[in-house]
């Protein structure tokens, strides 16, 4: 099915789940500075000629970003597979501008022991400016002391977090000419519930929960292939 030629600021539903669009990312945004896990900067705009899926998360997140990173590698496998690494990238950027430093993101991403996708960062006012344009805004929220002393300690550090990021969850795909050509909300529904021993262990009650059964709305592995599917069939 071709992919209807929509006006900016339009969105038509996707067959396979989520929406097309056709929006044009501004110059401000496509220049904002962020880092890869090895501490290579780059911006959006270096990608022009890919297409892009990138969705949010934070390495410190124990509820959902473990599934997050779940998808994404999946995702990563599958493009992997039917030849199109070349043509389409594949993107984590975090929410978490004080925490997620390249050497963090790192070592996150070996949990996974793969690198097939990119884990990326930047500056609490980049990334800060980034989400806001993509409509999923992080708000720090301090845990007391209380939560401090129920919470599962820090994956790597053995620690008590202090505090969170909470943010809507989503997909996007950006086109190769810098446009947003597709999102989907909700949780991450994973296709095995897969995720590394450590995560596991760092998800509260609530978040076996969702890696068990995410509430919906919930994005899946599928319904991005789907999109990307006809996206570059189209293109």
């Amino acid at each position: 099915m071709p992919v209807p030629s929509l006006a900016p600021g339009m969105a038509t539903a996707a067959p396979g789940g989520g929406s097309f669009l056709n929006e044009k990312l501004p110059a401000d945004v496509l220049a904002l500075p962020l880092f890869d896990s090895t501490g290579e900067a780059f911006t959006l705009a270096d990608f022009a000629g890919k297409y892009v899926v990138i969705t949010n998360f934070l390495t410190s997140c124990h509820e959902i970003c473990p599934m997050t990173t779940v998808n994404m590698r999946d995702i990563a496998r599958a493009l992997s597979a039917v030849g199109l690494a070349s043509k389409v990238a594949v993107m984590e950027v975090s929410v978490d501008g004080e925490r997620d430093t390249a050497p963090r993101l790192a070592a996150y991403q070996a949990l996974f022991n793969e690198k097939s996708w990119i884990m990326a960062g930047g500056s609490t006012q980049s990334l800060a400016a980034l989400w806001k344009y993509f409509g999923a805004p992080a708000k720090k929220e301090v845990f007391s002391a209380a939560d401090m002393a129920t919470l599962p300690k820090d994956w790597q550090t053995g620690k008590s977090d202090t505090y969170d990021m909470m943010h809507s969850d989503l997909v996007i795909i950006l086109g190769p000419d810098s446009t947003w050509r597709w999102l989907d909300l909700g949780s991450p529904k994973t296709s095995q519930g897969d995720i590394p021993a450590a995560l596991k262990a760092y998800l509260t009650d609530d978040g076996q929960k969702n890696l068990a059964a995410p509430e919906e709305p919930t994005w899946s592995v599928g319904a991005v292939l789907a999109a990307i599917t006809q996206l570059t069939m189209a293109g």
